[in-house]
């Protein structure tokens, strides 16, 4: 253990550069430890069922006259024909809905807000979720629900939940009827601790079940071998055939299913996909990289105050695997000090580094996530302390009787190079997201949700109920609709005078909704009565309407949705940043009831919570709680807001690392240099030409690295950017700007760093000689 000891002597009596490097360390792998967990439990999501390999979801295309929409939502019946027809292949099928609108469940009078999925009597069989009490065929039967251990513990405080009633929405009785265990995080049905039983819905016809639409419902499949997957999506559309309904075929309507492994179902349905988790990982990588490289610098410039050092140690008796297995031990005490600091930094800013990630570290950080900060922390050690410790080790003996004056830069430039190349690639993509996320988080949606706050219920008296919110007094103005705009709404059918159809987006809303979101309307009225349809340009562009439009019919196939009133301008009815704008076609609806929207005045806060309690109040046997639409819209864009506080966060990590490393070559190069600068001002050289002397080399170093990496962000940065509905104006003469910048970054640390010793007396420096 000499190496251990002779070690340590070393790095107590180098604590200034060591410091250095344990903060370096500790930044960049606290950032990139913890973007590559959190992209480790997105691979993982999905995973944490039994055989999970044997899961798959149906996935569906839609065929509209060459017009195709893919997604997850299908018919009924769907799960029930693919196990009816594939025997063999199928173990067990399910169904399942997501519940639409609010939900909550009564214990007497507490009130609980859990989330509710509703499935058959097969879903506990296909999932292989573990019931802890109960039986799964009690999903047959109506008016039941089973709850997770979590509510029943935080319901009933350890008594046995089975068999008692709770009332859903406050109105309807329920029989809770089996515990099963909670869902990790890292699965698809996390934070559902309710699930509903199918004939409940079936029973009060929440929801149509058939062939001829409706869908709405999501299908799994267990498979009895995982390689049974292609045999079913090779037949699975011939299979389909004798499910279509006549009339779809007439109207050239088709439809085309696969499955897919169950792990992929996130991914696949979601706009950002594999787009954020590549740039990422790219990201986190450069930061990776340019660390440990900022690392191996730092301790190769320090070469020739070391090297007699290592000459004593090889006289000594050490051999060059002793040599290096000293490096090896420094680096390794180096980085466990850097993992415990990382370590106390996220324990310390748990709560802002989980809602950037949007998943708590114990998820991120499981066993099965492990893998990944595992080998960015090996990734450390080895390249840090093999090549450091290799190149020291070649030092000759002869160092004890000499000065070691070798400059090394073989390796140095390289490592600077990288370095830079890493920076000027963070800069550029920095400000790249930053104008595109301003874009996006600023981007007008066509509506406003200032001050408006929403709940789903249905009154006896609806006009009664319109009256008794127009008098609150905090209440500024009131609207109902089927769904609020920014949850893309529902999807419906139009056909054209050619028998074409198209898909569109639809919602019922009485005659306040227009103006209460803000609406405008480009031409025509507002609706007043049934058979009347306001629709935006958005829908006249689809169906080639745009010449006087006001009049037509609005039709599928037979059906007469009803006649166009008015034109609204296009507005953005779904998730701004990932989905442009829609077709839409506002239906009238008579009554106050639905999705019921109150604009508040201010303060909005304390008003909000006024309103709770006074309709608590005024509908004692209602369940209305009304929730902030702002905050809801908030989460839509989250996406982007978390990557850029990511993408700032590793900036600045990175600029902090190459600026550590930057300063110990040029405290380096100065040391080596000292000589050579003294005796250029003795024979008359200026502070100027001194400067310029060591800013040359590292200018030549910079230059093509920071061409590089300005390239790379560039291209990167359009990979990023083409997943959004708009991309903002960042032009190539930005690019080049941020390269000027950074280059001048670069040059004016090197001018401040050697001003010092260009403007010294050079009777100091040959002194020290």
């Amino acid at each position: 253990m000499k190496e251990l000891y002779y070690v340590i002597q070393t790095l107590i009596h180098g604590r200034g550069a060591n410091l250095i490097k344990v903060i370096s360390l500790t930044l960049g792998l606290t950032v990139s430890i913890l973007i590559f967990a959190r992209e480790a439990f997105e691979f993982n999501y999905d995973t944490c069922y039994e055989d999970s390999e044997c899961l798959a979801a149906v996935q569906i295309e839609w065929n509209h006259n060459g017009e195709k929409d893919t997604g997850f939502m299908t018919m009924g019946p769907m799960a029930g024909a693919i196990a009816e027809s594939f025997p063999k292949e199928v173990e067990s099928a399910t169904t399942t809905h997501f519940w639409w609108g609010g939900t909550s469940l009564y214990k007497d009078d507490v009130r609980f807000s859990p989330g509710v999925l509703i499935a058959d009597s097969c879903f506990f069989k296909t999932m292989r979720t573990k019931i802890l009490q109960g039986q799964a065929s009690e999903m047959n039967n109506p008016d039941i629900l089973f709850i997770s251990r979590s509510l029943a513990q935080e319901m009933f405080a350890g008594t046995d939940p089975v068999g008692k009633v709770v009332n859903l929405n406050k109105s309807m009785p329920m029989t809770i009827k089996g515990v099963y265990e909670d869902y990790p995080e890292n699965s698809t049905f996390y934070d559902l601790r309710v699930i509903i039983s199918m004939a409940t819905t079936r029973k009060y016809g929440w929801d149509y079940w058939g062939w001829n639409g409706g869908d709405s419902y999501f299908a799994y499949i267990r498979l009895r071998h995982p390689s049974d997957m292609e045999t079913i999506n090779n037949r699975i559309d011939q299979m389909l055939e004798k499910y279509i309904p006549q009339e779809d075929k007439d109207k050239n309507q088709t439809w085309s299913l696969r499955l897919i492994p169950f792990s992929d179902l996130r991914l696949a349905r979601n706009y950002d996909g594999m787009g954020i988790i590549w740039v990422l990982l790219i990201l986190a990588g450069i930061l990776l990289f340019t660390v440990t490289l900022n690392y191996v610098l730092i301790s190769i410039s320090s070469l020739s105050r070391r090297a007699k050092t290592i000459g004593v140690h090889k006289c000594s008796g050490a051999s060059g695997w002793g040599i290096l297995k000293m490096f090896l031990w420094e680096t390794g005490i180096l980085v466990f000090l850097s993992v415990l600091l990382m370590a106390f930094l996220m324990l310390n800013f748990k709560e802002p580094l989980e809602r950037m990630a949007d998943a708590s570290l114990g998820a991120m950080f499981t066993y099965e996530n492990l893998w990944a900060p595992i080998c960015a922390v090996l990734f450390i050690f080895i390249v840090g302390g093999v090549l450091p410790g290799l190149q020291f080790s070649r030092i000759p003996v002869t160092q004890v009787f000499r000065r070691y004056t070798e400059g090394k830069t073989s390796w140095k430039r390289p490592l600077l190079f990288v370095q830079f190349t890493g920076t000027a690639f963070i800069f550029a993509l920095l400000a790249l997201v930053l104008v595109q996320s301003n874009h996006m988080t600023n981007i007008d949606r066509g509506f406003s949700t200032e001050r408006m706050a929403f709940t789903y219920y249905y009154f006896s008296n609806p006009e009664n109920a319109r009256s008794t919110f127009q008098n609150l007094p905090y209440v500024e103005a009131v609207a109902s609709s089927s769904l609020p705009l920014y949850e893309g709404m529902s999807g419906c059918h139009v056909t054209t005078e050619s028998g074409k159809q198209y898909s569109m987006r639809n919602n019922e809303i009485d005659k306040d909704y227009l103006p209460f979101v803000g609406i405008k309307l480009k031409e025509g009225r507002n609706l007043k009565q049934q058979d009347e349809v306001v629709v935006n340009r958005k829908f006249l562009e689809v169906m080639h309407w745009k010449e006087n439009p006001i009049g037509r019919q609005v039709r599928n196939n037979d059906e007469i949705l009803g006649t166009i009133v008015g034109v609204t301008e296009d507005f953005r009815s779904s998730n701004p940043v990932f989905v442009p704008e829609e077709p839409v076609v506002f239906q009238y609806r008579s009554d106050f009831g639905g999705c019921i929207q109150v604009k508040l005045k201010e303060p909005f806060d304390e008003n909000l919570k006024k309103l709770n309690e006074d309709v608590k109040n005024i509908w004692s046997d209602g369940d209305l709680n009304f929730v902030s639409e702002t905050r809801a819209t908030e989460l839509q864009i989250s996406t982007v807001v978390d990557f850029r506080s990511v993408a700032l966060m590793a900036t600045i990590t990175i600029l902090f690392v190459t600026l550590m490393g930057l300063i110990g070559y040029i405290n380096d190069e100065m040391q080596r240099r000292s000589k050579e600068i003294a005796i250029r001002k003795v024979n008359g050289a200026e502070a100027s030409s001194i400067l310029l002397l060591l800013s040359k080399d590292i200018f030549w170093t910079s230059m093509p690295a920071v061409c590089i990496g300005t390239l790379g962000a560039w291209y990167l940065g359009a990979l990023w950017t083409d997943q959004f509905s708009e991309t903002a104006e960042f032009p190539i003469y930005y690019y080049i700007l941020i390269a000027f910048v950074s280059l001048l970054f670069i040059i004016g640390c090197v001018v401040i760093k050697t001003w010092r010793i260009a403007n010294d007396n050079p009777v100091n420096s040959i002194k020290s000689e």
